[in-house]
């Protein structure tokens, strides 16, 4: 094999690549930028920084050298990053640098000389940037024996060594880490800066040979159709905003009003009056065809009940003539598991179709970004088309729906965002709303759930359900003990199920059965091991709350 050739870069290096590689890369000098350089990596080139080629600088070029070939050897190059963060791609990243010097160095031991003095010293814990965490992760991970102190740090340690011991070569695990550490990061609102983050150490190169970056087009500007479509109470508000805009770009969403309402804190037995905000927006999204992103299904066809416009005995009604067995002993187990018991326990003669109101809450916190397993696709995409299926599917002459969306930023901000409403024609723009709706942040049920008991109670229907969607535990970065949001949850649904609107949840969490049981009661949750058939588990128990 001729040796590989090398544009500014001694011939030492080249073949060093080559002989660790096992085949012909050239390395080239990399030009210094406005910021520190890292190596590039390519299937044909190593592009080393013009610092490390110098004589005086043999160290940086070898680590550099033996760390590019461990890529080669065994990582997998051009990933898509199709559902992935930006900044779980930096983490997974990190993680990946970190699996093949393991490799490596399980192969050719005497490579940690090479690579140890680059990790030598600490960083100061009291950085609290995102580039710093990883930097840290990555020191304690090629050296166990330290111990930076930082929980995040030791729990991505603990997770990563774990996953070592039984397989090392299992690429999706360790990506699958990597999601888990980047939502953690999100949850304690850790930003991410892709302009000003470096790889580190600087032996290390920028990651760009593993993945393939899916470019995406930008979306339309809004029209005045658009703001046409928007619900009643926003059209005003959004006009007003392009007016005064003046050239500038527009929002992400309008703010339609803040509204304080109380918390149930468990530990003094009591609410906190007007103790959180609930601020309410609506996005401000262009029309969306139903064949772009979330694109939805051929229509299911409509259930039908055989029990509509007959004469019947019409079951748990608040007065009546006969008491309802099933609907008496539910209020008597009730009663004994100390949950609030439906009063409408009556049985009545009478001639009705069932005229229904359900509000489809979806839980808009931060970890609903990450992929799931097998499809690739964030969690939120699948609740999106979940939501639009169940709204094109179920709306009708008897039956009205609205898809709204919420998380939390503390106390002080808990997000409610309008996405279809009551009434508003499902169309190529009530897709792009419900479409547009982003996650951050935190999952603070409790006080959302009263602001949709709040929009409910006026729709003129007799029967009004709200059916919660959601990935995990109620939570939040203000609050510190557990049982405190999942109490004040369980006060929420005991309040909204006393003001006649009944309650169902669909959560994403296998692990979270004893908290939704907690909150929502032995009947009123269903846990959805598959996320991508959340869309048949949601119009499954909207059959069956109606028809009840």
């Amino acid at each position: 094999m001729n040796p590989p050739a090398a544009t500014g870069a001694p011939p030492w290096i080249a073949l060093l690549l080559s002989g660790f590689a096992g085949r012909g890369l050239r390395v080239q000098s990399l030009s210094a930028g406005a910021h520190a350089p890292r190596p590039v990596l390519t299937d044909a080139h190593l592009l080393l920084p013009a610092a490390m080629l110098g004589n005086d600088a043999p160290q940086g070029a070898r680590a550099a050298v033996a760390h590019a070939a461990a890529h080669l050897r065994y990582s997998t190059p051009h990933q898509a990053t199709v559902g992935l963060r930006p900044m779980t791609v930096a983490i997974v990243s990190a993680l990946e640098d970190v699996r093949v010097e393991r490799l490596a160095m399980a192969e050719m031991p005497g490579l940690r000389r090479w690579w140890g003095p680059f990790h030598a010293g600490s960083l100061a814990d009291g950085d609290l940037s995102f580039g710093a965490f990883v930097a840290r992760l990555g020191r304690v991970l090629f050296d166990p024996q330290q111990r930076e102190g930082n929980h995040w740090e030791e729990k991505g340690r603990e997770l990563f060594e774990r996953q070592a011991a039984i397989d090392l070569l299992d690429r999706d695990a360790f990506r699958r880490i990597g999601s888990v550490l980047a939502n953690d990061l999100g949850q304690i609102r850790v930003r991410f800066e892709p302009q000003q983050y470096r790889v580190e150490p600087a032996y290390r190169d920028d990651n760009s040979y593993l993945w393939t970056h899916a470019e995406r087009p930008d979306l339309p500007p809004p029209d005045e159709q658009a703001l046409d479509a928007m619900p009643q109470l926003a059209a005003p508000k959004l006009r007003e905003a392009q007016a005064n805009a003046d050239g500038a770009p527009q929002p992400e969403e309008v703010e339609l009003g803040r509204y304080l309402v109380p918390e149930w804190d468990y530990r003094i037995e009591r609410h906190r009056r007007d103790w959180c905000t609930v601020v309410e927006t609506v996005p401000f999204a262009p029309p969306r065809a139903t064949t772009s992103a979330v694109a939805l299904p051929p229509q299911l066809p409509r259930a039908t009940s055989a029990r509509l416009n007959r004469a019947r005995r019409l079951r748990r009604q608040f007065e009546g003539d006969e008491i309802d067995l099933d609907a008496s002993i539910e209020v008597m187990v009730d009663r004994r598991l100390g949950l609030a018991p439906d009063a409408r326990f009556f049985k009545r003669p009478g001639r009705e179709a069932p005229h229904t109101s359900l509000l489809v809450l979806l839980d808009l916190s931060e970890s609903v970004n990450d992929p799931v397993a097998g499809s690739g696709l964030p969690v939120l995409e699948l609740e999106q088309e979940a939501a639009l299926r169940l709204a094109q599917t179920v709306r009708g002459p008897s039956a009205r729906v609205a898809v709204h969306g919420f998380n939390s930023n503390t106390r002080e901000h808990v997000g409610y965002q309008r996405l279809l409403d009551f009434g508003d024609p499902f169309d190529a723009r009530a897709v792009g709303r419900v479409s547009a709706a982003r996650a951050h942040y935190s999952t603070r049920i409790g006080a959302a759930l009263q602001h949709a008991c709040d929009l409910l109670v006026d729709e003129p229907t007799t029967q009004r359900t709200v059916l919660v969607v959601t990935d995990g535990a109620p939570s939040d970065i203000d609050v510190f003990d557990p049982r405190y949001l999942v109490e004040d949850a369980r006060a929420a649904v005991q309040e909204v199920r006393r003001r006649g609107v009944q309650v169902h949840c669909l959560t994403l969490d296998p692990a979270g059965e004893r908290d939704a049981r907690r909150i929502f009661g032995w009947r009123s949750f269903r846990i959805v091991t598959n996320p991508a058939a959340l869309a048949a588990h949601l119009r499954h128990v909207q059959a069956r709350v109606t028809l009840a």
